[in-house]
């Protein structure tokens, strides 16, 4: 009788956890990597998979992510195993019976204004947070710039999440401070020694005040030694956001405002238009073949004023000077500043941390070692996964592969289950990562889950660990 339900067979794996980097098979059993050795008999396998030539990676963990539309597909095809939203739970739910790809998704919820009844008090926040955890969440997301509170009410929403041990994570923005630099370094300051998630920093440091690099180089010496803190960036160009203007002729959007600044637009109708005109921006233009489309020039400009202007919009807008430093640069005790590399992708074309991140092992700025950490390895310490980042007997079986000469993923295997190979996505449904509360939810909503702590995920014991990045 078979042992394995899958064998992976002759490729390079990667696993810096382990120490192990050679040429193994993996036998797969249960969702479960059950062997690593060299030779397994392949009369013990029901599925045999060569991949001589290929390189095994643990699986890509996104801790960035938008579950909409195509996003599940779009993120299989670019080998992501896990992913977390950074949203609306309840939306996330859905999308799994309907766009659902094989992978493991948490989703966190938004919270902020508008309160119901002006300014929120502590049990306001605490039966809101009670809620959306009823709901699936693992915990709440600050919306910042796009729904500013006052300082007082988002220092109270990271307190109370602190205090129910829940995760948190901002993207930075008050009334007093917007997406940039000042509001990063003021959500910093607004959690004090409570534990926050602060959501892709690269989006703060792109040159809006001063020059790009110096501006990241600012905020990475701002998030040193902030051991309450976690981190991600992101590596792709563009910046996704809201296209529509307002009555007053301005973008309603504050980061749509900032990246027509910095592009050297003017921040109104006209200059909009122009920045579509020209390439800077792009609009949502729906799906074509299962990924997201965007347009720009005179088509896009068209069907902007279609739309009555309400519709997404991407500028390319982040600085590849920037990014780059903000991926890679670690401390004097070799850990990086800024913890992983997400995508804030899913749902948009820039799910690309892979192609990127190998552009930068190619170049020698990372190791693979460290490619591994930054996109797969601390998102498990992230999302409190010890059975993920690593391949080890006992880890589950979500692995990424990589064709090295392409510098992409070839094939994503999900659970010991391929739900993609040579960008053919097969999987279906995936898995919740839900916490107990949310637990009957997921029964509900008949989905396949798995129970995490928010209190063991790195957010609430990165301050403990001593581990190097």
């Amino acid at each position: 009788m078979p042992r394995f339900d899958l064998l992976l067979r002759g490729g390079r794996l990667v696993d810096p956890k382990n120490e192990v980097e050679g040429v193994f098979d993996i036998g797969i059993e249960a969702g479960k990597v059950v062997e690593v050795g060299n030779d397994l008999p392949g009369a013990m396998a029901w599925r045999i998979v060569d991949l001589d030539g290929y390189t095994l990676i643990p699986g890509v963990i996104d801790t960035h992510t938008h579950v909409r539309g195509p996003a599940q597909l779009m993120m299989a095809k670019a080998g992501v195993c896990t992913a977390l939203d950074m949203g609306d739970v309840r939306g996330v739910i859905d999308e799994f019976h309907n766009r659902g790809c094989g992978l493991n998704i948490a989703g966190l919820q938004i919270v902020g204004p508008p309160w119901p009844h002006g300014e929120p008090s502590a049990q306001d926040i605490a039966g809101f947070v009670d809620e959306v955890m009823a709901d699936g969440a693992i915990g709440v997301k600050i919306l910042g710039a796009y729904r500013p509170a006052t300082l007082r009410a988002t220092a109270l929403m990271i307190e109370m999440a602190n205090r129910a041990r829940v995760y948190v994570a901002m993207h930075a923005g008050t009334l007093e401070h917007g997406s940039d630099f000042d509001g990063m370094v003021e959500a910093i300051e607004l959690a004090g020694d409570n534990c926050l998630h602060v959501a892709h920093v690269n989006s703060y440091l792109r040159g809006l005040h001063r020059d790009a690099a110096e501006e990241a180089l600012a905020g990475l010496a701002v998030l040193k030694g902030k051991r309450n803190i976690v981190s991600e960036s992101y590596l792709a160009v563009i910046n996704g956001t809201g296209g529509k203007i307002g009555k007053d002729g301005l973008p309603e959007s504050p980061v749509a405002r900032n990246c027509l600044k910095i592009g050297g637009y003017s921040v109104d109708d006209k200059g909009f238009e122009a920045a579509i005109r020209d390439g800077y921006a792009q609009v949502y233009a729906g799906e074509e073949g299962g990924e997201t489309v965007l347009l720009s020039g005179r088509e896009g400009v068209e069907l902007w004023r279609a739309q009555g202007t309400d519709t997404g919009a991407s500028f390319r807008v982040n600085s590849p000077r920037s990014t780059m430093l903000l991926a890679t640069t670690k401390d004097e005790q070799g850990e990086f500043i800024v913890d992983a590399i997400s995508t804030d992708g899913g749902n948009l074309p820039r799910n690309v941390a892979v192609q990127s991140v190998l552009s930068l092992v190619r170049y020698g700025a990372l190791s693979m070692e460290d490619f591994i950490w930054k996109v797969s390895t601390v998102g498990a310490l992230m999302l409190g996964l010890p059975g993920k980042g690593h391949l080890g007997v006992g880890a589950d079986a979500d692995i990424t592969v990589l064709d090295l000469r392409l510098g992409k993923a070839i094939m994503t295997v999900v659970g010991g289950k391929v739900v993609m190979a040579h960008g053919v996505v097969y999987g279906s449904e995936g898995t919740l990562l839900t916490t107990g509360r949310g637990e009957r939810r997921a029964r509900e909503a008949g989905l396949k889950y798995q129970i995490v702590d928010p209190a063991e995920m790195w957010l609430y014991t990165k301050r403990l660990s001593g581990l190097p990045g």
